[in-house]
């Protein structure tokens, strides 16, 4: 027998208030093909197909019967929540590290300028190196001008090759070593950011 809600929950609560609590059972509220709602005393395959609800001898909702789509929306749902938990416990844990690491913002500081030490020292290192290239340059191009017309000896070649490659390996090494320091500065700077509030929280008790 079919009824609309208000009509099922009249009929319901008269039914118990004439029949003994014992002789009370759960009810399947659940739609049909059409949308109409219909109640029985069985789960029903228009239930499972359509949805509805079990309401109990006092006439709550005992549970929902989800559809299959219903049951795989919250499926999913479940698994963004426990992954966002995981996520959440996860960057805990990192923070709670990181405060042992950098248990303020001076000894990430102190940490920022020896990460830097390294490429800067290399970048100085070829620098200088340059420098002594270029007046190794000069000494070669002084001896070439001994040959205006012929062919440079051998050994006067090779020194020129061996300082041309030289000079493109320290500008290399140079530009390698400036990005590097680009990467740290960036990575650094981030980190800052995120342990500013960190900081806070803990000079805050919080």
């Amino acid at each position: 027998m079919e009824f609309t809600i208000r009509r099922f929950r009249v009929a319901l609560f008269g039914a118990l208030l004439s029949t003994p609590l014992w002789a009370h059972a759960d009810v399947y509220l659940c739609r049909d093909a059409n949308g109409t709602l219909v109640s029985t005393d069985r789960l029903t395959n228009d239930c499972l197909t359509y949805g509805g609800k079990v309401i109990g001898p006092d006439g709550t909702v005992r549970r929902l019967i989800l559809t299959a789509k219903e049951q795989a929306q919250q499926a999913q749902a479940n698994d963004a929540a426990r992954r966002l938990a995981q996520q959440q416990r996860d960057q805990q844990r990192e923070d709670r590290a990181l405060l042992l690491r950098y248990p303020n913002e001076a000894a990430l500081q102190q940490a920022w300028r020896k990460d830097l030490d390294r490429p800067q020292t290399m970048i100085e290192d070829a620098k200088k190196q340059l420098v002594l290239l270029a007046k190794q340059r000069q000494h070669l191009d002084a001896d070439a001008q001994f040959y205006p017309k012929g062919p440079l000896p051998l050994e006067l070649r090779t020194k020129f090759e061996e300082n041309r490659v030289l000079t493109q390996q320290e500008n290399e090494l140079i530009a390698t070593q400036s990005a590097e320091i680009e990467r740290i500065n960036r990575n650094y700077g981030a980190l800052l950011a995120r342990m500013r509030p960190l900081w806070k929280r803990m000079e805050g008790g919080g």
